[in-house]
């Protein structure tokens, strides 16, 4: 008998294994038909007018990014800083004064993703229906509906716009009595009816995928033109489509038709990048000449944390400029930089261990972070966003907006990581010719910023400087709230305006900034730009460097 009980145990137990390996999600099955299984590849293409708008052109586009960063974080409007609410408050003009459409048109196996307007959102061209329709969407890792304007949304300006045209459909099939609502943190939403529809991504076909058409949207996802919609991928979110439980998410109908159920991101900033589905793309043979691969070296592989999106863990950071590397930091208040220990036990999860590089650490604090397309920028704790600007030359904390700015004139290298700037390091000769003359000034350049994933620090990525260079805003030159700038370690050149009116100043605004204390942070395109990213159904995220 008690040998019969342990067998049916440990059955029992490899049973629970098994199907722990087959869906490390709530709700995911990983079955595949594999004579339906495939891969396919997007191909994201540079935008030539990103240059004249992102260097040339003051506006509020990153501090609208940045408050849709913070809005992944469920933080609120009523939250914010007073600078930055009025900045990004909704103006109620008609959808008639949008901006002109700037993308491709049509669809191919190969497919391409463009970068809109400081490279703030990347959009692909699907297709849905029969005969197929072409539509541009934003893929979203960090929402998971399926929705598109169509022929019944109620919105202005619909000759400028891809749109979904259902009546000219033959696969179309209305989902009768079912609706979708989606709801975005920073206040933006979009709901409508349902439909089957046929949808094609490359070589890939969903013959009764879940297309969720809009009625109606508000007024900022209105005004973009250039997009058709959102195609949300999120790890481990439920449908939005009511009644709950009666459809399945996109995510599910795509994951199970794939060779593998993954996906790869190799954003790219000013060159072509790829989405890639169902494989890890082949380094090119030594025979393809000119092919350029999308990683270089290992993958390093990290276990995704509980959670809907495509969550791991990062601990330590370091900052670099041309000719410098800090010490490997953690980041947090209570840590000695000079011994390389904390002086109290700090919260949350710890292991000991070393930092990248041999530095020794008596504890790495584990931070949670996640991997989000549908995010531009990176948001990480005060602690570190404070530590890098305190490396920027003429860095200043604007306390009305929350944001971290500098001058615009700062010199942004191409790539900071091997060669210092050019002419730095080289004594100079006087004019006579007679030996060394006075040391050449360097130019202030955005260090580049690393950060190590995994509890031993297995992997570190390296953002270079020449990426952190977001967006030109024009901004009102309050006082802070409290009369004072946020202190930094190291001194920084700029100082907030006392007293007097509020003078309009044009300055340029980094791809890094504060969480506003929450405890989570965003990897989004501007640490995407920089690394290579394999996101895997199995429950892992894996990271590798690429060429810049």
């Amino acid at each position: 008998m008690e040998f019969s009980v342990l067998i049916s145990t440990l059955l029992l137990l490899a049973g629970h294994s098994l199907a722990a390996l087959a869906s490390p999600g709530s709700h995911h099955d990983l079955r595949r038909d594999s004579k339906k299984s495939g891969s396919f590849s997007l191909s994201a293409h540079y935008n030539p007018a990103f240059h004249s708008v992102h260097h040339d052109q003051p506006s509020n586009h990153g501090l609208a990014s940045y408050y849709k960063s913070l809005a992944r974080l469920n933080i609120k409007r009523e939250s914010l800083p007073f600078g930055l609410k009025d900045a990004v408050s909704v103006k109620k003009s008609s959808s008639n004064n949008d901006k002109p459409k700037d993308g491709p048109a049509g669809a191919s196996s190969s497919l391409p993703t463009t970068p809109f307007w400081e490279e703030r959102e990347y959009l692909t061209p699907l297709t849905v229906g029969t005969p197929p329709q072409s539509v541009l969407v934003n893929l979203d890792t960090g929402s998971i509906s399926f929705w598109v304007l169509s022929s019944e949304t109620f919105i202005a300006n619909k000759t400028l716009r891809a749109l979904y045209d259902i009546g000219k459909s033959t696969t179309a099939e209305k989902v009768v009595n079912a609706s979708w609502a989606s709801h975005y943190a920073d206040g933006s939403y979009a709901a409508g009816n349902v439909y089957h529809d046929t949808l094609r991504l490359g070589a890939v076909e969903i013959p009764k995928a879940v297309v969720q058409s809009a009625l109606e949207v508000s007024l900022d996802l209105a005004s973009d033109l250039a997009t058709s919609g959102i195609m949300g991928l999120s790890y481990n979110m439920s449908s939005e489509v009511h009644p709950l439980g009666t459809e399945t998410t996109i995510v599910e109908q795509l994951y199970e038709r794939l060779t593998e159920p993954l996906m790869t991101v190799d954003l790219r900033t000013a060159a072509n990048g790829t989405y890639s589905f169902g494989v890890i793309p082949p380094l090119p043979s030594p025979k393809e000449k000119g092919q350029r691969a999308q990683y270089k070296g290992d993958i390093h592989y990290f276990p995704l944390s509980p959670s809907e999106f495509w969550q791991t863990q990062y601990s330590l950071f370091a900052i670099a400029n041309a000719t410098y590397q800090s010490e490997w930091m953690t980041g947090l208040e209570n840590f000695d930089f000079n011994t390389g220990t904390h002086t109290t036990p700090p919260p949350g999860p710890t292991s000991t261990s070393s930092a990248p590089g041999g530095t020794a650490t008596s504890k790495i604090v584990l931070r949670e972070a996640i991997i989000d397309t549908g995010t531009s920028i990176i948001l990480l704790p005060d602690s570190i966003v404070d530590k890098y600007y305190s490396y920027v030359p003429g860095a200043v904390y604007r306390s009305a907006y929350n944001v971290w700015t500098y001058p615009c004139d700062l010199a942004v290298p191409v790539h900071t990581r091997s060669t210092p700037p050019s002419g730095t390091g080289v004594a100079e000769t006087n004019d006579d010719g007679k030996g060394p003359g006075p040391a050449p000034k360097e130019k202030p350049v955005l260090p580049d910023f690393k950060v190590s994933f995994g509890a031993k620090g297995g992997y570190h990525a390296t953002v270079p400087g020449s990426l952190m260079n977001f967006s030109v805003i024009s901004i009102l030159d309050y006082e802070s709230a409290d009369g004072t700038s946020r202190p930094v370690s190291l001194p920084v050149g700029g100082k907030e305006k006392k007293g007097g009116d509020p003078e309009e100043i044009t300055v340029c605004m980094g791809g890094i900034q504060s969480n506003m204390g929450m405890d989570m942070g965003i990897f989004g395109d501007t640490f995407l730009k920089a690394v290579f990213v394999v996101l895997d159904m199995r429950g892992r995220v894996g990271f590798a460097d690429k060429e810049l």
